[in-house]
């Protein structure tokens, strides 16, 4: 074996080819990390002149000490059930970060660690637990802080129809989807770059609202710079006009039902029904009518970003306003990219980061039910490893402490 620094092309050819395949690991975000002026690097493994091992390894943006982070994110790619490429090029990664001043590597392989159903409960399947163990034989120390996402939630799509995949849904994210497109007629609407500020308006409210850090317009804007036709920015709209046609002709077809309806005491409960239900249109036409006078006829209600690469769509940032809601934008949304993924061939949908998987009263245990709705299962990945590269990082892993304990 042999460690070297691979091309562009010769790196991504490789990575297109492997299980492990992700988006953070390609030369699009190779670049997209390059133009903030960090350092970044594609290294492999060959044997025989074939590459059997590659990673994309890029500074993370401090230092300390005149050392710095580095980190291959969701990678590396290999076979991490070959000990022996994975000790190479643990060491090989080793050497060569230490000769660019690399205080430590950090690592959060793109790989299961065990199969689990929709509720988080382990099943029988993929089991890799064993890595973990080997990595930390090796010198990794597991991250329990590690900022990459962790858990996941995903939709097996390969091979299946989008009726198939929208009979398997829970029956109120079917109703809720049903509505958007009968009652609601949202619209959705593909962002072009010059539009990208609409998005950022849609996340920093949200962000705003559930005390999370949004990205800046500019990251935005260079995902879509960098990554092209594998990336896109959906926003999901309510027009007033053609919701208040929708609520009209609904009232059209109820007042002529209870006008054909006898007055027969069988009759008499159906008839009290409709026309409550005629009362309650009328409310949401004047509701409305209200909301047009005062944001105008075409009101965003969300928006979502999605990376499209290899065989999966993978559901990277979304936002919605909390008081427009009720009009089910999100699931909209959901359903477009679901049926588009199902219609070209993906594999799978991944719903990506949960949290309080297993704490029902934790405040973003709410997203996990609403993406369980789709169907689908609990992704656990393998989790996040530090490899020490200097003594300088037994001090500054102390320091880290040190600063957790005071913050509590």
């Amino acid at each position: 074996m042999k460690f070297v620094e691979l091309n562009e092309e010769e790196f991504q050819e490789f990575v297109d080819s492997r299980p492990e395949k992700n988006f953070f690991q390609t030369v699009k975000m190779r670049r997209r990390i390059a133009k903030n002026n960090l350092e970044t690097y594609l290294v492999g493994v060959k044997e025989e002149g074939k590459i059997i091992g590659a990673s994309f390894i890029a500074e993370v943006g401090h230092s300390f000490m005149g050392r710095k982070t580095f980190e291959a994110y969701k990678g590396f790619i290999l076979d991490y059930h070959n000990k022996e490429l994975v000790k190479f090029m643990t060491e090989e990664v080793k050497k060569f970060l230490k000769a660019k001043k690399g205080l430590r590597l950090i690592i959060d392989p793109y790989i299961v660690n065990v199969s689990r159903d929709m509720n988080a409960n382990i099943i029988e399947g993929i089991d890799n637990r064993e890595v973990r163990t080997y990595l930390e034989e090796l010198g990794y120390k597991y991250n329990e802080f590690g900022e990459q996402v962790k858990w996941c939630y995903c939709l097996d799509i390969n091979g299946k129809s989008s009726e198939e995949l929208f009979n398997e849904m829970r029956p109120s994210t079917r109703n809720n989807i049903n509505k958007t497109l009968t009652k609601f007629k949202l619209n959705i609407r593909t962002l072009k770059r010059d539009q990208l500020d609409e998005f950022k308006k849609i996340t920093s409210d949200t962000c705003d609202r559930r005390e999370f850090q949004d990205k800046t317009l500019e990251y935005y804007q260079d995902m879509y710079d960098f990554f092209g036709d594998e990336v896109t920015f959906k926003i999901c709209e309510l027009d007033c006009d053609n919701y208040i046609q929708s609520l009209e002709e609904e009232n059209s077809i109820l007042k002529r039902k209870v006008e054909e309806l006898s007055d027969s005491a069988s009759n008499k409960k159906k008839k009290e029904v409709m026309r409550k239900d005629i009362e309650n249109n009328l409310k949401k036409i004047d509701d409305t009518k209200k909301l047009k006078e005062e944001k105008g006829n075409v009101i965003p209600l969300s928006a979502a970003m999605f990376i499209l690469y290899g065989d999966e769509i993978v559901y990277l940032f979304s936002g919605s306003y909390e008081e427009l809601m009720k009009f089910c934008g999100q699931y909209r949304l959901q359903w477009e990219i679901i049926k588009y993924a199902a219609d070209n061939g993906y594999k799978r949908y991944n719903f990506y980061g949960i949290q309080d998987v297993f704490n029902p009263q934790g405040k973003d245990y709410g997203v996990y039910e609403f993406k369980k709705g789709f169907g689908g299962y609990v992704e656990e990945l393998l989790g996040s490893f530090i490899l020490p590269l200097d003594f300088r990082n037994t001090i500054y892993e102390l320091l880290r402490v040190l600063k957790r304990i005071i913050k509590k």
